[in-house]
């Protein structure tokens, strides 16, 4: 599925190929798996549960300081889909109305990563670090970026090398640190 969704895409790929591909029966596919859609949720949330680990062994990195760890969390980030174009397809298209179901699958993933920016953010004004206030909507907004500078990237619409986005991204996410910090 990683395969074929993330360089072929979802709509081509029929349950029939991926079978192929995988070398088993359709009769084993659907002993696993309901449906074409299935396999595209499990994969979906595969990468970014993946993802998510990479991600808070960042932010949770005692040996940075804390507004350290937002970049370095924000940069695993990247480097997870970045480095591997069929998962940043998959994450970033090919789970685009699919379906309800999927949609829903899609939000619920969203909603994990900005509770994790939140949560982030929270330890952040407990160290005094940036004001109090309700981030939620900074947080979904970080979250709706990275998926819009992905997808900018695909398209070879900011810098190319994964080195000098990734130095991009740095200082825009310290330039909201200490903005943040000097309000």
């Amino acid at each position: 599925a990683l395969e074929l969704f993330g360089t072929e895409g979802y709509l081509p790929t029929t349950v029939e190929k991926l079978c192929r591909h995988a070398k088993v029966t359709t009769r084993h596919f659907y002993e696993h798996f309901a449906d074409r859609e299935a396999i595209l949720i499990a994969i979906f949330e595969q990468i970014l549960q993946q993802t998510k680990q990479v991600v808070l062994q960042e932010i949770t990195n005692s040996e940075l300081c804390l507004e350290q760890r937002l970049l370095a969390g924000v940069r695993a980030f990247l480097q997870q889909h970045l480095q591997d174009v069929r998962r940043l397809k998959i994450t970033t298209q090919e789970v685009l109305g699919v379906s309800q179901r999927v949609e829903a699958v899609r939000h619920a993933v969203i909603s994990e990563f900005a509770a994790l920016i939140e949560q982030y953010l929270a330890v952040l004004v407990a160290a005094q670090k940036i004001p109090p206030r309700n981030y939620k909507v900074l947080a979904f907004g970080l979250v709706g970026a990275m998926h819009e500078l992905q997808i900018a990237w695909l398209h070879q619409q900011v810098p190319q090398t994964i080195e000098s986005l990734l130095a991009d991204m740095d200082f825009l996410m310290q330039a909201l640190i200490k903005g943040a910090g000097a309000l």
